[in-house]
């Protein structure tokens, strides 16, 4: 091929070429702080604060430790989810993996729990006295999935499936601790399940419903 064929062919590639907004990890973590801020503060404005924080008292032990392994998880897999955004060859992705095992301590004690006390257990585990804290929690998760797939969508995610279980644990993490802030129960079978639930769907979610459109 001649010089000038080859130089054609490049200018004809090139175009349509515009360039683009380069990534930076602060200004993702920036939206996903935001995400996160928004969608607990909208709960706590609506449905208000647990009585121990708004009597200005320290959290409860147990509800104290759930909130900040779950923070944890979140944490984790908005970080991870972050740096699947940005172009490269053999990053690793499983940081949250960690996170996550670390976490399910709290559904392994409520499961612990409830054999001691199977009544209690099963009073704990009745829908109408959990059912609504998963449904904030799905809620309140919704701007830190926003901000994540927006980043990953404007991204160069390599797994969109793997992406879109990250976001939905991100979310869902994110969720269950606005849940962990409002919600007044003590009990860690009703932390593990009501507030932890919201993870695994949003986890779903992002898998069924975020990840096809995260595909190039």
């Amino acid at each position: 091929m001649k010089d000038a064929s080859i130089d054609a062919l490049i200018d004809g590639l090139a175009t349509d070429l515009k360039p683009v907004r380069p990534q930076r990890l602060l200004r993702g973590g920036l939206w996903v702080a935001a995400g996160w801020i928004a969608g607990g503060a909208a709960l706590l404005w609506l449905f208000g604060m647990r009585h121990d924080l708004s009597a200005g008292l320290a959290m409860a032990p147990l509800p104290m430790l759930a909130f900040w392994l779950i923070a944890a998880l979140g944490m984790a897999a908005a970080w991870s989810a972050l740096r699947m955004g940005l172009p490269s060859v053999g990053r690793d992705y499983s940081g949250w993996r960690w996170a996550g095992l670390a976490a399910l301590a709290l559904p392994l004690s409520a499961i612990f729990i409830g054999f001691g006390d199977a009544h209690d257990a099963m009073e704990s585990m009745r829908p109408e006295l959990g059912m609504r804290c998963t449904i904030d929690g799905l809620i309140a998760g919704i701007g830190v999935g926003a901000a994540l797939f927006a980043w990953l969508k404007g991204g160069a995610p390599t797994s969109p499936a793997r992406a879109g279980w990250v976001i939905g644990i991100a979310a869902g993490s994110a969720g269950a601790t606005a849940v962990g802030l409002h919600c007044s129960s003590n009990d860690m079978i009703h932390i593990a399940m009501w507030h932890g639930l919201a993870i695994p769907l949003w986890g779903v979610a992002g898998r069924v419903l975020l990840a096809p459109l995260l595909r190039w």
